[in-house]
């Protein structure tokens, strides 16, 4: 696991704080979109953005995070029996064991063509695969607010370091496309409302893993600044336009 994916672990709480949190809306698209259960698997789940709202929808949800500390706050979500120390390359699952997968903003920190081969494993047939990444609105729109444009600029100039996503700027689970297991991805995208404040924004900062992994002096003075600039414009309670693409597949038969 690189560093940068090592990150998350220091700013657990944080991650937890400030990550958006999908609508109601766009969980019953997910969750439709697996399948609709009943028992589904959360892969990477972080602190439960998918999988706290979807165990509150009844479905029977088991998770699977790697990182401890993130997994702690998980647990106080959906309890310990429902989240599982693991990796997406090795998933603490019997085979045929699910009847579909979710996937929020983890996959491209993950081996994609081990957890393929394992999301196949543990998958019944027909059962769902959604990949979701979360992209706010206003990241590439002129009619953000002047406060967002300050902070596309500060975002736009830190070093991204080795982040596989932001680097490279493809997200898309290519490796479960052309997979014996899978049938073609489809993609769709499903939009939905981030309700924050300004705590919540400068959280959110505090837990993307190229501000963690800075010096503490370094980092401690990021924050600062973005929590000072966002006070200036008057930023208190904000909804944020975002969407949540989806990549998703099924389980072939047999």
């Amino acid at each position: 696991m690189s560093e940068l994916a090592r990150s998350f672990n220091d700013v657990a709480e944080a991650y937890d704080l400030g990550r958006p949190r999908y609508d109601d809306h766009a969980i019953g698209a997910i969750a439709a979109a697996a399948g609709g259960g009943p028992r589904l698997l959360d892969v990477g789940a972080g602190t439960g953005r998918l999988s706290g709202p979807l165990l509150e929808r009844g479905f029977d949800v088991v998770a699977v995070e790697p990182l401890d500390d993130m997994r702690a706050i998980l647990t106080r979500k959906i309890g310990p029996d429902r989240a599982l120390a693991g990796r997406a390359e090795e998933l603490p699952l019997p085979d045929a064991s699910v009847d579909g997968a979710v996937c929020s903003d983890a996959w491209h920190w993950f081996d994609g063509a081990r957890a393929a081969d394992e999301l196949a494993r543990v998958l019944r047939p027909d059962g769902g695969v959604v990949v979701c990444v979360t992209y706010p609105r206003w990241a590439s729109s002129d009619d953000a607010p002047d406060w967002w444009l300050d902070l596309r600029v500060v975002h736009t100039a830190l070093p991204k370091a080795d982040h596989p996503a932001l680097v490279s700027g493809w997200r898309r689970p290519d490796s479960l496309e052309g997979h014996p297991a899978f049938e073609e991805v489809q993609a769709g995208e499903e939009p939905f409302v981030h309700h924050t404040d300004r705590e919540e924004i400068v959280a959110h900062w505090a837990s993307m893993s190229f501000v963690a992994t800075l010096p503490d002096e370094q980092r401690v003075t990021l924050l600062n600044e973005l929590e000072a600039m966002l006070a200036r414009r008057g930023v208190e309670v904000v909804d944020i336009p975002y969407r949540a693409q989806l990549w998703v597949t099924r389980r072939r038969a047999g």
